[in-house]
C-alpha cells in the first residue's frame, strides 16, 4: 500500500508535489498550534486543582488563629468533694474543658459540664507557648435551658477581645465549621473540622455539626471558614432519642452550638447575675407523637401558666409568638427557646359550643414559669366502659362516656352516679357552683361536651385539689324520657390502694365466667424466636382488652403449665395476661424488653386492647424488672406492680405529670428487715414524686392472679 502511495506521488508533476508538501506542512503546523493552545488552557486549572488542599488548610490554619487567643482552659475549682463524685459518676469523661472570651471585661461563656451546679469559680489556664498563667473565674449568671455558664476573670488578665460572630441569618447547611477547643493543652488549641448539618436543632436551641465534638472542647467556639464565631459548642441532650445527658454523642459526628446571636440577646441579664431558667407552660397533648400529632390540648396543669390564662382541654393551638403552629413539634421549636419570665401569645381555637356555628379563635399570652406546683392524680371515681385506643376496630365513635362502674366510697358514688348512666358534659371548675344550670343549658353554665373517656380525663386532671367540677350525667340515655341532670363532684387524690371488689367484665355479647373460656396461644412474629405466651379470653376481636405483662422469676422459655394460674382471673375480668421468658435462665435482660414490646404490638394486630388498662408485674427478680418494662412502655403503661420486689437500682424517680402517670403497686413484702425497710424506701420517693403508690392483696397463691387481674380492671379508673 504505501509503495503503490509512493509511486502515485512520484508520478504527479513537480508543481502539484509542492503545492501537496505545502499543505501537509501547513496542516502540521496547526495540529501543533492546537495542542499548545489545550495545554496552556488545562495547566492552570489543574494548578489550581493541585493547589486547593493547601489553600483550604490555609484557611482553616487563619481561622483557627484569628480565635485561639479568645479561647482558654478550663478547671473546676470551688465545688464539693461529693458533687465531683457525683458528676465523675454520671460522665467519666467529666475533667477539663474550655471557654470562650465574649464580651470585653473579662467575660467568658463556658458550660455546665466543666462548671458543676454547686461551683462559684474556676481556674482559667491563659493560653501561652511557654509558661501558663492562671488566674480564677468567678461564676456570675447561668443558663440552665442551654447549660451556659457566664464568668467573669478580675481586671481582664490579659485576655483579648472577642471575635467577631456570625448572625443566624448567614448561616446555611453545608458551609464549613471548625470546633476549637483547649481542653487537652493549654497552650495550642484542638481543632476538628466539618460542615453545618442543621441550623435549627435541640428544639431550636442550637445548630449541628458533623466535627468531632468532645468534652473537651465543649464551651470553645464553633467558628466559620473566615474565623467567625458561629456559636459556643454545649453537651445539648437529644431526648427524642432518650438520650438527656447531653454527653452521650460526644465524638460520634454529631455535635452542637448555641448560636452566639441567641447568647448576646441574653448577655446583659447573665452579665447581672439572672439564673435563666427554661420556660414551662404546663399542658399535655392529645397526640402521643411529638413530631406529627396536633397541637391539640387534652390537659392544663393545675396552677400552671397555661390553667391560669385560661387554656382548657380541646383547644388546638394554631399559632404561636406569631408563627403558625399545626403540629406539637412547630409549637415545641416556639416554646423551648423562650425562658421563665418570658410572655408568649398563643392563637386557640376552641370547640364550638351546642348550638354555635363554628370554633372560636382566641388570643391569649401567656407568662412562662420555671416550674409546676406538684400535681398528684386527682379521682372522681367514675370507670368508664371499655374503648379501644386508635381509629380502628373497637374504638368508639365521639360522644358521652359511658360509666361502667364506680369506685366504692368515691365522690362519684356519693354524687348519685350509678353504672349505666352517662357523662354527657362537663362544667369547669369557675362555673361548678351554678352546675344545676347545665342540665337545661349547657351553653350558658360554659359546659364542655365529652366525646371521650381521654377528654373527661383531661378535664379532671386539671382541677385543683379542693375545686368542684360539674358534670352533666344522663341516666337511662336510650329511654324516650332520658333524665338529665348536673352535678358537682370535688375530685380527691387517687387511693393507693385497689378496691376490695371490682366487679367482673361484661363484655358486649356475653359474660364469660369459666376458666375454659381462655385461649392459651403463641405471639408469633416473623423476627421473634422466642414468642410470649398469651392467656387471652375468648371475646370477639372488636372487644377491647386489658393486658397484663407478668414476669415471673426468670427460667427461660415459659411452657402452657404456667398460664393455667391465670386463665380464671384472665376470663373474669377481660385481660389478656402475656407471660414471656427470659432470654437467658438466671436473668432478665435488655433484649426481652425487645420481645415484650413485639409481642404487645402483636397482639394489638389481632384484638382491640383498651389503653387505659395496660400494666406490668412481677415477682422477685421479675419485678424489679417489670419497673423497666413499664419505664421503656413509656406512658402506654398505666400500672406497675412488684411482688417481694423493690425499684431497681437504677430507676430514675421523676415528678409525675398529667397523662404520664402511674399507679404503682408493692405486694408481698419480701423478706424481713432490710428488704422491707427498701421497699419503704421506694414507697417515700415514690409518693414524694407524686405517684399513688399501695399495696397489691394478698390472694393466698403464689401467683396472685386475681388481684392483678382485679387491679388491671381499676386502671381506668378517672
Amino acid at each position: 500500500m504505501i509503495a503503490r502511495l509512493a509511486r502515485l506521488w512520484c508520478r504527479l508533476p513537480p508543481r502539484l508535489r509542492g503545492a501537496g508538501m505545502l499543505l501537509l506542512l501547513v496542516l502540521l503546523l496547526v495540529l501543533l498550534l492546537v495542542l499548545l493552545l489545550v495545554l496552556l488552557l488545562t495547566a492552570p486549572a489543574q494548578a489550581a486543582t493541585d493547589d486547593l488542599p493547601f489553600e483550604e488548610e490555609e484557611a482553616i490554619r487563619a481561622a483557627v488563629a484569628a480565635v485561639a487567643p479568645a479561647v482558654v482552659r478550663l478547671e473546676t475549682a470551688g465545688v464539693s468533694e461529693a458533687a465531683l463524685a457525683a458528676a465523675a459518676e454520671a460522665n467519666p469523661a467529666s475533667g477539663p474543658s474550655t471557654a470562650t472570651v465574649v464580651a470585653a471585661g473579662g467575660w467568658l461563656v463556658a458550660t455546665a459540664f466543666a462548671v458543676p451546679a454547686d461551683a462559684t469559680e474556676a481556674i482559667v489556664v491563659m493560653p501561652s507557648a511557654t509558661a501558663e498563667v492562671r488566674t480564677v473565674a468567678r461564676v456570675v449568671g447561668r443558663d440552665l435551658a442551654r447549660g451556659l455558664v457566664l464568668l467573669r476573670v478580675a481586671d481582664d488578665a490579659g485576655l483579648p477581645p472577642p471575635p467577631p460572630s456570625v448572625p443566624r441569618a448567614e448561616l446555611a447547611v453545608g458551609q464549613w465549621t471548625i470546633a476549637v477547643g483547649r481542653g487537652w493543652n493549654a497552650a495550642a488549641p484542638s481543632v476538628a473540622v466539618g460542615i453545618l448539618s442543621a441550623t435549627n436543632r435541640s428544639w431550636g436551641r442550637s445548630v449541628q455539626t458533623d466535627a468531632s465534638i468532645s468534652p473537651a472542647n465543649y464551651g470553645g467556639p464553633l467558628v466559620d471558614i473566615a474565623g467567625r464565631v458561629i456559636g459556643i459548642l454545649a453537651p445539648l441532650p437529644a431526648d427524642t432519642a432518650g438520650m438527656n445527658l447531653g454527653t452521650e454523642l460526644y465524638d460520634s459526628g454529631i455535635g452542637f452550638a448555641v448560636p452566639m446571636e441567641d447568647i448576646a440577646r441574653v448577655l446583659p441579664r447573665l452579665e447581672r447575675g439572672e439564673t435563666l431558667a427554661p420556660g414551662v407552660l404546663g399542658i399535655g397533648y392529645e397526640s402521643r407523637d411529638p413530631f406529627t400529632g396536633a397541637a391539640t390540648i387534652s390537659t392544663c396543669r393545675p396552677g400552671s401558666p397555661a390553667a391560669k390564662a385560661g387554656l382548657r382541654p380541646g383547644d388546638a393551638i394554631v399559632a404561636a409568638g406569631g408563627r403558625p403552629v399545626s403540629r406539637i413539634a412547630e409549637l415545641r421549636h416556639v416554646l423551648a427557646p423562650l425562658y421563665a419570665g418570658d410572655t408568649v401569645v398563643l392563637t386557640l381555637e376552641r370547640p364550638a359550643a351546642k348550638g354555635a356555628a363554628g370554633p372560636t379563635r382566641i388570643d391569649v399570652s401567656v407568662e412562662l414559669v420555671r416550674e409546676l406546683p406538684p400535681w398528684q392524680r386527682p379521682m372522681l371515681g367514675i370507670v368508664p366502659a371499655r374503648v379501644a385506643g386508635g381509629r380502628g376496630r373497637g374504638a368508639a365513635a365521639k360522644g358521652p362516656v359511658k360509666v361502667s362502674w364506680v369506685w366504692p366510697g368515691s365522690p362519684a358514688e356519693r354524687a348519685g352516679i350509678v353504672a349505666g348512666d352517662r357523662i354527657a358534659a362537663v362544667v369547669p371548675p369557675a362555673a361548678a357552683e351554678n352546675a344545676a344550670d347545665a342540665a337545661a343549658n349547657d351553653a350558658a353554665a360554659g359546659a364542655v361536651p365529652v366525646e371521650s373517656a381521654a377528654a373527661l380525663a383531661g378535664q379532671i386532671a386539671g382541677v385543683e385539689q379542693g375545686r368542684s367540677i360539674g358534670l352533666v350525667v344522663v341516666r337511662d340515655a336510650d329511654a324516650a324520657d332520658a333524665a338529665r341532670r348536673s352535678v358537682a363532684v370535688s375530685p380527691v387524690v387517687m387511693p393507693g390502694d385497689p378496691p376490695a371488689d371490682v366487679p367482673p367484665f361484661v363484655p358486649a355479647e356475653a359474660a364469660l365466667a369459666a376458666a375454659d373460656a381462655v385461649a392459651v396461644e403463641r405471639l408469633a412474629a416473623a423476627e421473634e424466636s422466642r414468642p410470649p405466651l398469651v392467656v387471652m379470653p375468648k371475646l370477639s376481636p372488636q372487644e377491647p382488652l386489658g393486658v397484663l405483662v407478668w414476669l415471673d422469676l426468670p427460667r427461660g422459655e415459659v411452657d402452657d403449665a404456667q398460664a393455667a394460674a391465670w386463665k380464671a382471673a384472665a376470663s373474669r375480668h377481660g385481660i389478656a395476661v402475656i407471660l414471656p421468658g427470659s432470654a437467658d435462665p438466671q436473668r432478665w435482660g435488655r433484649e426481652d424488653i425487645g420481645t415484650i414490646k413485639r409481642g404487645l404490638a402483636t397482639l394489638a394486630s389481632k384484638r382491640a386492647l383498651d389503653p387505659t388498662r395496660i400494666a406490668v408485674a412481677g415477682r422477685g427478680a421479675g419485678g424489679a424488672f417489670a419497673w423497666l418494662v413499664a419505664d421503656a412502655l413509656g406512658p402506654a403503661a398505666r400500672g406497675v406492680a412488684l411482688v417481694e420486689a423493690g425499684l431497681p437500682r437504677q430507676a430514675t424517680i421523676e415528678p409525675v405529670e398529667p397523662g404520664r402517670s402511674k399507679w404503682v403497686l408493692f405486694g408481698g413484702g419480701g423478706a424481713a428487715g432490710a428488704a422491707t425497710g427498701r421497699v419503704d424506701a421506694d414507697r417515700r420517693r415514690l409518693e414524694a414524686a407524686g405517684y399513688s403508690v399501695g399495696t397489691l392483696g394478698d390472694g393466698g397463691a403464689a401467683v396472685p392472679a386475681a388481684n392483678l387481674c382485679a387491679w388491671v380492671e381499676a386502671l381506668g379508673v378517672l
